[in-house]
């Protein structure tokens, strides 16, 4: 079932590995799936789904509620760690934030159906903000705000009009405004067909750029943290979904418990190493963490879909 989806990355790995797929194009390649792809399948899916099941308040508690818990399991594990300044916001928000478009999408198609994108989309675009809102705020506290050195830290400072302000900036949220604002309106077909075929091509491309992604680091020297991170993201991450799901509501269960399960267990996001270069904090810690968590994800996923 989810076969596919881990031979596309090892062949997007071993296209870059024998330079069929060079970096310029792994850089093509993802701004078409993020600009275009991404942006194209969360309208469609979020304009075509049942905005009654996009009310339910379930698919924001199985969201927020691990989300909230797992940002405090990491900030104690960070401090435990001793880290610096510019690495707890990272570890943080790996601990968080997984890969919920590259991978998540084509995860939940494989598992559930192309029926279930409309939901995941919503979902992802949840994870979406909560990184560049609650994200963007550790990255300034931590990383802008007091250096570990004595030179000046050229982070970006963000404040709430800064926050706002990016978040107009990321094409998904806005295919999440204009999908659920214009679903009385009907798609005509000389629209939908291309968009249709946009919405196909992107999870395979996605699946390569993810591949083409995982370059070779040292890991030892950043071997607990490494560690820490995969073990709250591909364990800890799904648990509390799994927790939150069974005391809430008397059990949540069906399409909106699977879909965030399966979001949630995502390994580390690709996003969060180009927060981590734009801040000026740890980017090798979150380019490791990207490495490690999705080589990990093989065995992990085996265990979440135990319990899908």
């Amino acid at each position: 079932m989810v076969v596919p989806i881990f031979g596309l990355i090892l062949a997007g790995w071993l296209l870059k590995a024998v330079g069929i797929f060079p970096e310029r194009l792994v850089r093509l390649v993802n701004s078409y799936v993020y600009y275009v792809g991404i942006t194209v399948i969360t309208f469609v899916s979020l304009h075509d789904t049942n905005k009654d099941l996009l009310l339910d308040p379930d698919i924001y508690l199985l969201s927020l509620i691990p989300i909230v818990a797992i940002i405090v399991v990491a900030m104690t594990a960070a401090h435990m760690l001793k880290l610096n300044r510019i690495s707890i916001p990272v570890f943080i928000i790996c601990a968080f934030f997984g890969n919920t478009a590259y991978i998540g999408f084509p995860l939940n198609m494989a598992v559930a159906g192309k029926s279930s994108l409309g939901l995941t989309a919503f979902i992802s675009s949840i994870y979406t903000v909560a990184v560049f809102t609650v994200g963007a705020y550790l990255f300034q506290h931590y990383a802008a705000g007091k250096p570990e050195s004595g030179k000046p830290n050229q982070g970006k400072s963000y404040g709430l009009k800064s926050m706002l302000s990016g978040l107009l900036s990321i094409p998904v949220i806005w295919a999440t405004i204009l999908g659920l604002s214009l679903s009385w309106i009907a798609i005509p077909e000389l629209i939908r067909t291309p968009l249709d075929w946009i919405s196909m091509s992107t999870s395979p491309l996605a699946l390569l750029a993810t591949g083409a992604m995982i370059t070779g680091y040292d890991f030892r020297e950043k071997a607990k943290p490494l560690g820490a991170i995969c073990a709250i993201k591909l364990a800890v991450m799904p648990a509390a979904v799994m927790i939150a799901a069974y005391t809430l509501s008397g059990g949540i269960s069906g399409p909106v418990y699977r879909s965030s399960l399966l979001e949630a267990a995502t390994p580390v996001g690709v996003t969060n190493a180009v927060l981590a270069e734009q801040f000026k904090a740890d980017k090798k810690l979150a380019s490791s963490a990207i490495v490690i968590s999705t080589a990990l994800f093989i065995i992990s996923l085996a265990i979440v879909l135990m319990f899908v």
